[in-house]
C-alpha cells in the first residue's frame, strides 16, 4: 500500500488495517496499535518519539496500565469499549515526558482486527 496517511483520512481506520505493523510504525503521527484487548501489537516510531518509550518496552503490554496510565480515564481508555470509535480530541499527554499538548485521534470498528491510538503534535496550536 502506496497511500500517504494522513492523521484526520476519513477512511484512516481501513488503510491503517491493511498494512503491516512495520507499516503502521513508519505513520507520519503517533500511532499504538493494539489487540481488541489493549494489548500494544505496533508502537510507531513517532509515537516512541513523543513519549520517550522504546517501541521493545512497549511491545505485549497492555496500553492503559503499562504504557500510558495516563490515558486510562473515562476520556481515552473507557471509550475503546464501544464497539466503533472514531473521535477526535484535544488532550495532554503527561505519563513519561513533559507535558505535551496534543491531537488524539482514537478507532476501532466492529470488524476492525484492531484498536489505534493515535497522536499528532502539528494540530495543536
Amino acid at each position: 500500500m502506496n497511500k500517504i496517511l494522513t492523521f484526520s483520512d476519513q477512511d484512516l481506520l481501513e488503510s491503517l488495517e491493511q498494512q503491516t505493523h512495520e507499516q503502521v510504525e513508519e505513520a507520519p503521527f503517533g500511532l499504538v496499535r493494539m489487540s481488541r484487548e489493549g494489548i500494544v501489537v505496533a508502537y510507531g516510531k513517532l509515537e516512541s518519539y513523543i513519549t520517550g518509550i522504546s517501541k521493545e518496552y512497549a511491545l505485549g503490554k497492555y496500553y492503559f496500565t503499562q504504557i500510558a496510565p495516563c490515558a486510562n480515564n473515562r476520556m481515552i481508555a473507557a471509550k475503546f469499549a464501544q464497539p466503533a470509535l472514531d473521535e477526535e480530541l484535544d488532550y495532554i499527554l503527561t505519563y513519561v515526558s513533559e507535558p505535551v499538548k496534543v491531537r488524539l485521534r482514537l478507532l476501532k470498528s466492529p470488524t476492525s482486527r484492531y484498536q489505534y491510538f493515535l497522536v499528532n503534535l502539528k494540530a495543536v496550536a
